[in-house]
């Protein structure tokens, strides 16, 4: 199976933005074809190391206006030679290109620039070495925080996970009403709420025996970091809190009401304003270049809109509004909401009353 980006379609609507934007409606629907893939008894291995001009000559696509962004190799668990184990693909491009490069490749109209964003990181073999097979080592997972916040009050998240009904019916269900909430009521949503859609996301390894994968594939889970600003939470103070799924703890980073704020960040958009909380991915762009490359871009994003996907679903289950936003002040939300200056924010998912 692979998925593709058609440049065109993309750039009218998100112009410079487009490349971000179809990268993180990937993910969302690398994070569907995982769910939905437990429902059928397969397992998608996801593969981010490939040879882009290669897949796109295997399966006739046109280059300059279309490309693969992501392979996912489809394994039948009812077959035991095809319980494969598990193995990192992400692989780097080949080097970092200028941003000159790209701009001079790249004429004024967005989709063109959508195209040589694309281009700059995709894999190609060098002329003089054969092109070696990916090493299966351990997927990185995903790690505590490497931030020492000074101050803060700290939160469990610890829950009882989400119930998904026999043969996860209510999965099921989810997937078929998942939709975008274009409006929220401002209301305060339940702290297990919150705390039952971080379990969902974080913690897939709580629902392997209702018939979930427990450790789904990921390009790069290790890279991303989670930020929530708690707008109306019960039991939760308001401010910007660090999520640390591996201690399972919130830890808040600044205390403030953000409603205000972050309707600002967000373009002016009310779901920025109306929401009870807005859960906050983030990356630091020079661990993760010196890692992947130019392809970096690629993995942080379609990761992000992956867990987005977890969070819409369980939102959508617990009968939450949710609605992710790709659309915001880049410059201003680290210093408005005390986020680390060195992690680029990838991803604003909001969650209400509907």
């Amino acid at each position: 199976m692979v998925t593709c980006v058609i440049f065109q379609r993309s750039a009218w609507r998100y112009q410079a933005r487009a490349y971000r934007r179809v990268c993180l409606d990937t993910g969302h629907l690398l994070g569907n074809i995982e769910l939905a893939a437990a429902l059928c008894d397969y397992r998608p291995h996801l593969i981010g190391g490939f040879v882009d001009d290669a897949v796109n000559d295997l399966l006739y696509l046109n280059g300059d206006e279309e490309g693969a962004i992501a392979v996912l190799a489809l394994a039948d668990l009812l077959q035991v030679e095809q319980n494969l184990s598990r193995g990192c693909t992400a692989l780097p491009s080949a080097a970092i290109v200028e941003v000159a490069e790209v701009a001079e490749a790249a004429p004024a109209d967005d989709d063109r620039l959508l195209e040589a964003l694309h281009q700059a990181s995709k894999i190609t073999p060098q002329p003089d070495k054969s092109l070696k097979q990916a090493q299966l080592s351990d997927p990185p997972e995903q790690v505590s925080s490497s931030y020492a916040f000074p101050f803060g009050n700290n939160a469990s998240t610890a829950v009882t996970p989400i119930g998904w009904g026999e043969g996860l019916t209510e999965l099921a269900k989810a997937m078929l009403h998942r939709r975008s909430t274009r409006r929220y009521r401002g209301a305060a949503i339940a702290l297990d709420r919150l705390r039952q859609l971080l379990d969902f996301t974080y913690h897939p390894e709580h629902y392997s025996e209702q018939g979930c994968d427990p450790q789904p594939d990921y390009f790069d889970l290790s890279l991303i970091q989670t930020f929530i600003v708690v707008l109306g939470v019960n039991n939760l103070d308001a401010g910007c809190y660090y999520y640390d799924p591996a201690a399972a703890t919130l830890r808040q980073v600044r205390f403030k009401h953000f409603r205000r704020e972050l309707h600002h960040l967000c373009l002016g958009q009310a779901l920025g304003r109306d929401a009870s909380a807005a859960i906050i991915h983030t990356a630091n762009l020079k661990t993760a270049i010196d890692r992947h490359c130019d392809r970096a871009y690629r993995y942080l994003h379609m990761d992000a809109g992956h867990l987005g996907q977890r969070i819409n679903l369980a939102a959508i289950h617990l009968g939450l509004g949710v609605s992710g936003i790709a659309g915001f002040f880049d410059d201003q939300v680290n210093d408005v909401l005390g986020i680390p200056e060195d992690e680029a924010v990838l991803y604003i998912t909001t969650v209400g009353v509907p």
